[in-house]
């Protein structure tokens, strides 16, 4: 099939006024059969007018279908990745700040460069209009991404980074509590000692990972559990099979600490070896920016420290049943 970029000429502009709906029979469509596919991160107001859109039009119009799916910030750009190495040709100009969208018939895709051009699309083929405030999306956005993070039941934290005398860079994650209870429980413990803030990032593995963690000097020789002692392998049912995983590093079975590592790309030959307990869900940013860091034998050479950044610590509703049963 080819790839048609739908631009603004011809498409006439929605004429101001509220959200107009046309019923099925209405004679916006030209017949042709249309599957919409929209993803985007869940916190875009922009994502959530296309989806208010492509979803009305599935429901008013018989031959339109569509596929929505939010994401995380940082699951959102690994998914765009997919979907441009997919398709390239005109979805090379997508950008992970905007939702990336693109209707397919029978014999041809249109890729719409940006929310304007998919609104007005569906002016002029199906009638359909949409005046409503940005700051409305704008509240959709903050609630869904504060439902999605309800209803996983999950535990959230954040982390910042700081290169030198730089501006520290935040970056949260979203921890596995349902996998690993106790190791997860142990992260958050360990981001609350006051040790962990200004601790040093002392090792990147360049293209592999960036490792932290060592709360009593940073030489990467020292690593214990926040109560103490070491604790066991909880799970190794999650595979290092994408960046932005976050784990426990180990020097063997049953030995984790303090000391985890993000992970920048696959990692299979760690699978068994050292249990993930997290991934990062935005500001991945942050890490690709120190795996670019100059190094000496995998330290690098300007200091990068790591804070807590507790007001973004929100312990989930499995990890808070663990701690009420015990």
């Amino acid at each position: 099939r080819s790839i048609c970029l739908v631009g603004c000429c011809g498409l006439g502009r929605a004429p101001l006024g509220g959200m107009t709906i046309p019923s099925a029979d209405g004679g916006g469509s030209d017949g042709s059969k249309y599957h919409i596919y929209l993803y985007g991160k869940f916190s875009d107001p922009s994502f959530h007018k296309m989806r208010v859109a492509a979803e009305w039009l599935t429901k008013d119009f018989r031959n339109v279908e569509c596929t929505v799916e939010g994401f995380f910030e940082t699951q959102y750009e690994q998914q765009l990745r997919y979907i441009v190495g997919k398709y390239g040709s005109s979805f090379n100009q997508c950008r992970p700040s905007a939702p990336i969208v693109w209707a397919e018939t029978d014999d041809s895709i249109l890729f719409f460069l940006n929310e304007d051009r998919f609104i007005q699309w569906a002016y002029k083929r199906f009638n359909y209009e949409d005046n409503t405030r940005l700051v409305f999306y704008k509240r959709i956005g903050n609630k869904t991404f504060s439902s999605m993070k309800a209803t996983t039941g999950r535990s959230y934290c954040a982390l910042s980074l700081q290169v030198g005398a730089e501006a520290k860079e935040t970056m949260h994650i979203e921890l596995f509590d349902e996998e690993c209870p106790l190791l997860a429980k142990n992260f958050l413990d360990l981001m609350a000692k006051e040790s962990f803030n200004g601790h040093l990032v002392h090792r990147v593995k360049a293209g592999s990972w960036l490792q932290a963690g060592d709360l009593v000097d940073g030489s990467g020789l020292h690593s214990e559990a926040a109560q103490g002692g070491f604790l066991r392998d909880e799970t190794f049912q999650i595979r290092h099979d994408r960046p932005g995983l976050i784990g426990m590093a180990n020097h063997g079975k049953d030995t984790n600490g303090s000391q985890f590592y993000i992970s920048l790309r696959e990692l299979p030959f760690l699978d068994g070896r050292w249990v993930i307990i997290g991934r990062v869900i935005s500001g991945m940013r942050a890490v690709l920016k120190i795996n670019k860091m100059a190094v000496k034998n995998e330290r690098p050479i300007e200091d990068v420290k790591m804070f807590a950044e507790p007001e973004f610590t929100c312990v989930g509703a499995l990890q808070a049943a663990a701690e009420d049963k015990t």
